[in-house]
């Protein structure tokens, strides 16, 4: 991260000096993240339609 930051810090040195028409951001530093909050769907209750039973094979 240090390094970045001398890097940034050297570019806005150069274009300072050199009069260039560029312009750096500032980089914002990302916020903590909190976990989200889970929800569960409400349940849906499924009808199950009964299959005919298998026939067995007779030997």
């Amino acid at each position: 991260m240090a390094a970045l930051e001398a890097s940034v810090a050297k570019a806005k040195e150069t274009r300072r000096a050199s009069g260039g028409p560029g312009t750096l951001h500032e980089i914002p530093k990302p916020a903590k993240k909190t976990a989200a909050k889970k929800t569960t769907p409400a349940k849906k209750t499924a009808s199950k339609k009964k299959t005919a039973p298998r026939r067995r094979k007779s030997a």
